[in-house]
């Protein structure tokens, strides 16, 4: 593949949405601040769009990044499988098809991961639930219990720990482990961790989903939250009030309406509370242009 050709035809901008930024210097073209869409602080992520980089000042130590690295960081793929998204959905693979006079350019669904990975992940699952309740897990156990889960909701969400081990083909880093399953099919698998950044996901792992979503299906309403931990206390507490759910865990994720849009098609009301901060206020702002 012709990386630097590939560059060129996706702009690290227009994958920000409606992200909101502010420019902090006019320099090399300009470059523009906020919040990282990956681990939230408040200035530590920078754009430059003129040279189509980013750096984060968590996630690449302050090195600058090119659109392949943010695409792969977004979808939690490989480099590769970054370049051949970009240049399979650009304008120029488009135009030298030979059918592109007579086709539209379709939309390609956001997938889940695949089967192999279903399999090891969900055996990697079952693994951690069982270390959580045991000597094992007993520091974890007691963390989860500070944040104010009980032992049922702890089991209903499929809470786990990984002292770090092998599952097939993955690799499960050190930390609690939180499977976001969605009708029998898991699409990720976060880890809370003792470091930073708090959060990792196991590779290969999609995390633009509806985590909770099963739970939406019937009600009128519902409640969505910034994170996976605040949809299990408030869906705790809450109980038959009304069901909740969160995007995966981040202000910056957006609710893609193929995917989950019918989740929220039968809503008379939806309700949400995200952090009091601009990247809690931007991810507010954008889910009420999409939902309405």
């Amino acid at each position: 593949m012709d990386f630097e050709n590939i560059k060129t035809q996706s702009k690290i901008i227009d994958l920000l949405g409606g992200y909101q930024l502010k420019k902090v210097a006019t320099t090399g073209g300009g470059e523009l601040a906020g919040p990282c869409p990956f681990c939230g602080g408040k200035d530590r992520f920078r754009v430059q769009p003129n040279q189509n980089i980013w750096l984060c000042r968590n996630c690449t130590g302050g090195k600058w990044r090119d659109v392949i690295d943010f695409i792969a960081k977004r979808d939690n793929i490989s480099i590769a499988e970054a370049a051949q998204a970009i240049a399979k959905n650009s304008p120029l693979a488009a135009a030298n098809s030979t059918h592109s006079k007579q086709t539209r350019p379709t939309y390609t669904p956001y997938q889940p991961p695949p089967d192999e990975w279903q399999k090891d992940a969900r055996q990697a699952v079952e693994i951690a639930q069982l270390n959580l309740f045991s000597e094992l897990g007993a520091k974890a156990l007691a963390y989860l219990h500070k944040r104010g889960l009980y032992n049922d909701t702890i089991k209903r969400f499929k809470l786990g720990f990984s002292s770090g081990f092998k599952s097939g083909s993955l690799w499960i880093p050190y930390g609690i482990t939180i499977p976001c399953e969605v009708k029998g099919v898991l699409w990720y698998v976060k880890l809370r961790t003792n470091h930073d950044p708090k959060y990792t996901l196991v590779k290969g792992s999609k995390p633009g989903a509806l985590y909770n979503a099963d739970r939406l299906t019937s009600a009128r309403l519902c409640l969505i939250t910034e994170g996976e931990f605040n949809a299990m206390t408030w869906d705790q507490e809450l109980n038959d009030v009304m069901p909740v759910a969160s995007m995966g865990g981040s202000a910056s994720n957006r609710i893609d309406l193929v995917n989950w849009g019918a989740y929220f098609i039968n809503k008379s009301l939806i309700l949400a509370v995200y952090d009091d901060d601009e990247a809690g206020q931007a991810g507010l702002l954008a889910m009420r242009d999409t939902l309405g």
